[in-house]
């Protein structure tokens, strides 16, 4: 009879030994599964802030690259520029000037010189180019024989 309760003791401990094993390994899948899963969220939202800066840049490269191309362009020459209404779902502004294009965006400003040339928008030379706006940029003859870019909202 001894024998009988010591035999079912070596089974409970074989038995304890697979629950403690299974307990250990589960414990693990636990802590790992939820930290593999933050890394892989911030790496997410790490490479959708770069895709918007991105997007930033290149709108604010292709109006640089726009202006300078209508002013080589010479007398006459023009382009109609329609700007998007957002950049990844966030707002944006662009400021140009006789010296670049100047993009604030998600508290970042970013900067793309042009060919230094005389720019306005009427009376101004500081332009402000509005999202989801169309705009004509046009290259015309000047008081003193000199070229001028000439930004127009249509």
């Amino acid at each position: 009879m001894v024998e009988v309760i010591i035999f079912h003791i070596d089974n409970m401990d074989k038995n304890g030994w697979v629950t403690i094993d299974f307990m250990v390994a589960f414990m693990i899948i636990l802590v790992t599964i939820p930290s593999i899963t933050a890394i892989i969220s911030d790496r997410v939202e790490t490479v959708n802030s770069v895709r918007e800066i991105a997007e930033a840049k290149i709108l604010e490269e292709n109006i640089a690259e726009i202006i300078d191309m209508v002013y080589s362009g010479g007398p006459g020459c023009s382009y109609t520029l329609k700007m998007p209404p957002k950049i990844g779902n966030k707002s944006y502004s662009i400021t140009i000037n006789s010296t670049g294009v100047y993009i604030m965006f998600k508290n970042h400003i970013g900067t793309e010189f042009i060919t230094p040339i005389r720019i306005t928008k009427g009376k101004y030379s500081n332009i402000l180019l509005e999202p989801d706006k169309t705009y004509n940029i046009s290259n015309i003859k000047f008081r003193n024989n000199s070229n001028e870019i000439i930004i127009e909202k249509i």
